[in-house]
Parts: C-alpha cells; sequence; structure tokens
C-alpha cells in the first residue's frame, strides 16, 4: 500500500514537473554551412500558474540548447544568458529568437540533432522542447577568394585576412554567403548569408580601397542587392536598387570606396503602392459621347 502511495505521488509531481512550461522550437532553417551561426526560435507557454522571471544580471543561463551528433555523442550545452530579466507571464506565450554561436553549433560536419531547455528556476529545473534535424556542410569559394589586411579600427588589426565569396545551393534555391578566415590558418572567422542569388546575371565582387567587400548581385527579377562587409565580418550596409529597362545598376571602385552606378533605390519592406480602383459603370462616359462623328457627305 505504501509503495502505491509513493508511486502515485511520484507521478503526480513528475505530471507537474512536465506541465511547468509547453515549450516549442523551430530553426529558420534547417542546412547550414559550416561556422554559421544558427537562428532558433524558442515558444514558451507558461503553465506553472504564476508569473516566472528568468535570466537578469548573474542568474543561471535560463536557456540550454542540446545538441547530438547522429552517431550519438552528445557535444557540450550552449548557454543563453540575459543581462535584462524576461518574464513568463502565467497562462501566456512568450516567442524568443536566440542566435546560437556557430563555434559551438556548426563547427563539425554532419548530421545533428537539436532541442531546447528552458529553465524554471523555482524548481531548478530545465523542461525541453521538441527535437530538430540540421545538416552541416561545407561548399569551397567558388565565387571569390582574396587577401585583405585588416585596417586600424577593427579588431584584429594588422593581421592578414581572405574574404570568400560561395554560391551554395539549398534545395531548389541559390543562396550567396560570405566567409572571412585567417590567411595563415585557414581559421572559420565568419560564415554568413548575403541573400539568395538569381544567376542570370553574374555578381560583382570587389574589395575597395579601406578593405571593406562590395557584393552586388541580382536577388530577385528586375531586383539588385549591394552589400557592404567590414573587415571585421559585420555587414556594414545593405541596399536595393530596381533594373530599370536599359539602366542596369554597376558596381564601381572610386578613390572613397565604391558606389553603385544606374538603377534605381528601391525598398523591398515598402508596401506596394495602391491598385487604382476601377471606375463604376455610372462612372463611365456614354456610349453617344464616345461616338466618332460621322463625315458629312
Amino acid at each position: 500500500m505504501n509503495r502505491l502511495l509513493l508511486l502515485l505521488i511520484l507521478c503526480l509531481c513528475c505530471g507537474q514537473a512536465r506541465a511547468q512550461y509547453v515549450t516549442n522550437l523551430t530553426l529558420l532553417k534547417n542546412q547550414f554551412l559550416t561556422g554559421e551561426p544558427v537562428v532558433a526560435v524558442v515558444t514558451v507557454t507558461n503553465r506553472s500558474g504564476a508569473d516566472v522571471i528568468v535570466g537578469g544580471h548573474g542568474a543561471p543561463d535560463w536557456l540550454q540548447f542540446e545538441i547530438t551528433q547522429s552517431t550519438g555523442q552528445r557535444l557540450a550545452p550552449v548557454g543563453i544568458s540575459s543581462e535584462e530579466p524576461i518574464t513568463l507571464p502565467a497562462g501566456g506565450t512568450t516567442k524568443h529568437t536566440v542566435e546560437i554561436s556557430g563555434g559551438y553549433s556548426t563547427s563539425s560536419l554532419g548530421t545533428f540533432t537539436i532541442l531546447a531547455n528552458v529553465l524554471h528556476p523555482i524548481s531548478g529545473q530545465y523542461f525541453m522542447s521538441n527535437k530538430l534535424r540540421m545538416t552541416i556542410t561545407d561548399s569551397k569559394p567558388n565565387m571569390f577568394d582574396q587577401p585583405f589586411g585588416v585596417p586600424q579600427g577593427f579588431t584584429g588589426a594588422g593581421r592578414q585576412r581572405r574574404y570568400q565569396v560561395i554560391l551554395f545551393r539549398e534545395l531548389d534555391d541559390l543562396q550567396l554567403y560570405c566567409r572571412i578566415t585567417d590567411d595563415r590558418s585557414g581559421a572559420y572567422i565568419a560564415t554568413f548569408l548575403l541573400g539568395p542569388a538569381m544567376m542570370a546575371v553574374q555578381p560583382q565582387i570587389s574589395i575597395d580601397v579601406h578593405n571593406k567587400l562590395h557584393v552586388l548581385f541580382l536577388a530577385m527579377p528586375h531586383v539588385f542587392c549591394h552589400v557592404v562587409v567590414n573587415p571585421d565580418g559585420k555587414v556594414h550596409q545593405r541596399t536595393y536598387y530596381k533594373d530599370p529597362e536599359g539602366n542596369r545598376p554597376t558596381l564601381i571602385m572610386t578613390q572613397g570606396g565604391a558606389q553603385v552606378v544606374g538603377g534605381a533605390p528601391f525598398d523591398p519592406g515598402a508596401p506596394a503602392p495602391p491598385r487604382k480602383a476601377l471606375r463604376k459603370a455610372s462612372e463611365r462616359p456614354s456610349a453617344e459621347m464616345g461616338t466618332v462623328p460621322k463625315a458629312k457627305k
């Protein structure tokens, strides 16, 4: 009888523990290049019956990612902290977009499973999400590969690095990536997506006098994207241009850096212009008004 009572209590406790959070994990995509950060979206519904505060200065990691290789080997967990407290309201659902450092998650090739564990600070337990599969692959710099020196004012000033541009096929799409490597060791410093590319027009790629990388490529029909990358591996600028007939945008190098000549500035996030409403039948000119008078005999 005592054993049965103890088992019942344990089952109730486990049920309550599992009911603290309902957690769901999604990834913006499932295929990554080596060294590319993984962007994950964690959705948490708080079922504990009370507001829960996680994070804050000096608090333990409120979120951990568990990554396991296809061989079953588990990598070191990736902890996510927050300097500011995060409130998970009772009965509410919150969504959190986080970036997992590429050095932890995509430094090795292969297929992995990933799940998120969210801390319940009152019990001190982490509660897991669903599992997802992701694939880490690699590709050689098939579009551009040039050395450069890091100028003063940037992290790693004086070191020799390389800009590499990679055209990579993801399912049915072509994606253009930038990678920065250490020229001596070959170590990856940064790998990131420039955007989807259409190869109907060959991309223009150059390094300017300030050792910034410029890439002008066709991102969608009649729309070009110009990306400027700093020597520290961060995107400095991203602008778009329309391709009016006979005025295709072109990248040229100047004494002050680089500029795009031609085309028309374009904002892909701007709302589409409203369509002209059709005139009502009562507002249209009558048939008599549109009749061409006959010539007199």
